[in-house]
């Protein structure tokens, strides 16, 4: 995954061309970034889901709603993420206690 602005901007570049006009190493440049993007997406969107739901402000499905992302596939992105609730042997925060 492209970590530096620069490169990240350079990536949306290539990707706004018209594909045609494009040179080979352009091509395969893009490619490779487009494809790291592709590959780290469920990692990095798990980190944010996992911030959202640890805020306590907001449910699962509240999540899904508003992300559009499905409710399994959120909370799968995002385990990893989580830290298991003390005293639960559960998958981490589905113990959840309020208050």
């Amino acid at each position: 995954m492209p970590r530096d602005p620069d490169e990240l901007s350079e990536l949306a570049r290539l990707l706004s061309r018209d594909l045609g006009e494009m040179t080979d190493d352009e091509l395969i440049a893009a490619a490779k970034a487009s494809g790291s993007v592709h590959r780290s997406g469920p990692e990095r969107t798990g980190r944010l889901l996992a911030e959202l739901y640890r805020r306590d402000r907001l449910s699962w499905p509240k999540i899904a709603e508003l992300t559009g992302i499905g409710q399994t596939t959120a909370y799968n992105w995002a385990r990893p993420h989580l830290p298991p609730d003390e005293g639960d042997e559960r998958s981490p925060r589905q113990g959840r206690r309020n208050g």
